[in-house]
């Protein structure tokens, strides 16, 4: 009865069904064989046996992160791009100062890549919505140097003039299909500012996309951030054939064999599920997917507990700060933003969402709906259910992406399907100081409605979406436990807090869920996949301003450990 593996002395938070608190447990081939206390773990000790005593240290299952995007994050970190996020950038200035060195040590004519510039976090911007940062103030530090500067949301771009001079854009440019490549009012020249899919493909098209090197760099950057994080699970939300071009090759079908070879080597240490995307992210159309579906070789023969293509990656609309958020009531500055979906009308762009879910549905794949405006969670819900209910044979849990604002009838609606929303309180944390002056105070509070989605029966994950947060997710469960702005520490919508539990949950168990795995994976019980994360404080009980600063001490992958921050602490 040994096992290769037992840890001992620890408060184990098993996310069971009764979230039951127990001491230790004990793995075998990579799977547990016993849960339990200290006493009741001396029967799979032997000779053999690795004996980690967490001297009473928290440990839960292994983080599941339901939404980010893996080569797009590591492409933005170091040593691949510019830093631009803070601390390290707080202002315009502190911009220009990074590019400056960066310029000093670049040839002419090689492009700069920098990624996570906030307006919250910009000195110069955080008390003026009209003030950005534009071409006009990098400009003169990158004469000779195209310059692409993404900000956190992936949803706005800064270029300067030289990228704007290779992209052939001016002033006679037509206005891109959607979103927006801000001008001048009195000039009309381009201010170097582009908003959403389509008018960032102007300048993005035009970016040397990542070699294949450098795309296999990105993806091993992001697992060691993931293990680092004690996130052993997660869900890509866009690579594939739609990806090639867009932001410099970020989100390549490329990826889809560079995840396959590193598995083959032993090194995706961490189960990842795959949303494919299957055209234009900024038009998406049926025609599209079709093809798609037809032409890109689709991976059906990997082990799908680590490696699996399960769904297809759809937009619906933009973000809220951009006003690009498709809503049912105006934003306070007018208009109600609009959809992507391709169509001339709304009724036209609501059919052919519809149709899109349905024909992935009817595939047995998934669909990962981006919306964030409540007119947009409308659409895709109506979506989600048509295609469920005219495919009842076909067994698929469909997922919204954001939520931002939710209706409650359509959210109580939605759970009676096999549907999860995805939500991401961190950036609640980031964005909540600045929502009253766009969507109003009253619409602000209610932003990602974590309450008003657990208690309608609607399953509630949580993630990162990096690279526009960090994979944290101490700070996401501190977020969704507090409500409370990251940099003022004001209260956005006290109603809508849930508790730690809760929140645990939604990272673990229901992440497992969303992924039809909450058999194999998602609370700490026999015959689940060994998958833990070994904290240095306990989660549930220390002061709730400090949960996000609790560190990671080990990660447990597969029984394996793969991240180690303990100095030898456990070692018996």
């Amino acid at each position: 009865m040994a096992a290769e593996l037992v840890i001992t002395h620890g408060k184990v938070i098993t996310v069971d069904e009764e979230n039951s608190i127990r001491e230790a447990v004990a793995v075998e081939k990579g799977r547990i064989v016993a849960v339990g206390s200290h006493a009741d773990m001396a029967p799979y000790i032997g000779p053999a046996t690795r004996v980690l005593d967490l001297k009473g240290k928290p440990m839960l299952p292994g983080i599941n992160d339901t939404h980010m995007h893996g080569p797009y994050f590591g492409a933005t970190r170091p040593p691949l791009a510019l830093d631009l996020s803070a601390p390290s950038v707080t202002s315009i200035e502190e911009m220009v100062t990074a590019l400056r060195d960066k310029v000093a040590k670049t040839q002419p004519g090689e492009w700069i890549r920098g990624f996570g510039w906030d307006v919250g976090t910009l000195k110069e911007c955080k008390h003026d919505p009209s003030r950005m940062p534009r071409k006009s103030d990098i400009d003169a530090v990158s004469p000779d140097n195209p310059v692409v500067f993404n900000d956190f949301s992936g949803h706005t771009l800064l270029v300067n003039s030289k990228a704007l001079e290779v992209a052939g854009i001016n002033a006679q440019t037509p206005a891109p299909p959607s979103g927006e490549m801000e001008r001048d009012p009195a000039t009309g020249e381009p201010t170097g500012l582009f908003k959403e899919p389509a008018a960032i493909a102007m300048v993005s098209a035009h970016i040397p996309l990542l070699t294949r090197e450098e795309k296999r760099q990105a993806v091993l950057t992001a697992v060691a951030e993931l293990n680092k994080n004690g996130i052993t699970s997660f869900t890509d939300a866009a690579i594939g054939p739609g990806g090639e071009t867009m932001l410099f090759g970020v989100m390549s079908g490329e990826f889809v064999k560079i995840y396959g070879d590193l598995l083959e080597e032993g090194k995706l240490t961490v189960r990842t599920n795959v949303l494919l995307l299957m055209g234009d992210y900024g038009a998406l159309t049926l025609d599209d997917i079709k093809e798609n579906f037809d032409t890109f070789p689709i991976p059906n023969d990997t082990d799908p507990h680590r490696l699996k293509f399960s769904g297809v990656k759809m937009f619906a609309d933009g973000v809220p700060l951009t006003g690009t958020s498709w809503m049912n009531e105006p934003y306070v500055a007018g208009g109600h933003g609009d959809s992507v979906v391709p169509g001339s009308t709304e009724t036209e762009k609501r059919k052919n969402l519809k149709e899109m879910v349905n024909y992935v549905h009817a595939k047995g794949f998934m669909a990962g709906i981006h919306a964030t405006g409540d007119r947009a969670v409308d659409a895709a819900a109506e979506a989600f259910m048509y295609a469920c209910d005219n495919n009842p044979g076909v067994p698929v849990r469909h997922q919204l992406i954001h939520g931002d604002f939710m209706d409650p009838e359509t959210t109580r609606a939605l759970s009676k399907y096999p549907c999860g929303v995805s939500m991401q309180p961190a950036i609640g944390a980031m964005i909540s100081d600045f929502e009253p002056a766009v969507v109003g105070a009253e619409r602000a509070a209610k932003e990602f409605p974590a309450r008003m989605v657990q208690e309608s029966g609607l399953v509630l994950t949580f993630s990162c979406d990096a690279p526009v947060t960090l994979p944290n997710w101490r700070q996401g469960v501190q977020a969704a436990v507090l409500r409370e702005n990251a940099v003022s520490g004001r209260v956005s919508g006290p109603e809508e807090r849930i508790t730690r539990e809760e929140a645990i949950r939604a990272y673990t168990i229901n992440g497992a869920w969303q992924d039809n795995m909450e058999r194999e994976k998602g609370s700490i019980e026999v015959g689940k996949l060994a998958d833990f994360c070994i904290l240095g404080e306990d989660i549930l009980t220390v002061e709730a301003r400090r949960i996000g600063e609790i560190p990671v001490l080990a990660t447990v992958f597969n029984g394996e450990i793969v991240f180690d921050e303990s100095n030898g602490l456990f070692e018996a």
